[in-house]
């Protein structure tokens, strides 16, 4: 007699109501993306253009920069933000990236980002110990 062993379906729960009509639990599982709930949401017309406007902003100051100052001006500004960008932090404190905003010039606008949905407003800690082993690779 040969002892079949049942391959475990994640996809699948295997007891339940999920069971009987091969739907997936959500609850256990997770939502994945599909095309319809991409569709649902929209996006403002003018959210494209705000993104694109400064980034070629950006593109101005730079070629600004090249033209008073020369080269070496928009590659030394880069690289600082490239090298502000990095700076490690703790994973439980909020990431306040306030040498890149004053590199940037965004510590002087008052954006929906600001006081919108702020991050360091959530309800929600986490263990400070747990969150650091598990950066460290120790969880």
């Amino acid at each position: 007699m040969e002892i079949q062993e049942k391959s475990i379906n994640k996809d699948k729960c295997s007891i339940g109501v999920e069971a009987n009509y091969d739907v997936k639990d959500a609850m256990l599982f997770g939502v994945k993306k599909s095309r319809t709930l991409d569709s649902f949401t929209t996006c403002h017309p003018l959210e494209v253009a705000l993104v694109k406007h400064s980034q070629k902003q950006e593109e101005i100051n730079m070629r600004m920069l090249r033209t008073m100052q020369g080269l070496h001006a928009p590659i030394r500004l880069h690289m600082e933000k490239l090298a502000v960008k990095d700076i490690g932090h703790l994973p439980c404190l909020h990431r306040h990236n306030a040498m890149l905003d004053a590199l940037t010039g965004k510590d002087t606008t008052i954006e929906f980002e600001d006081f919108l949905n702020n991050q360091i407003d959530s309800e929600i800690m986490g263990q400070p110990h747990v969150m650091i082993e598990r950066q460290l690779g120790m969880l």
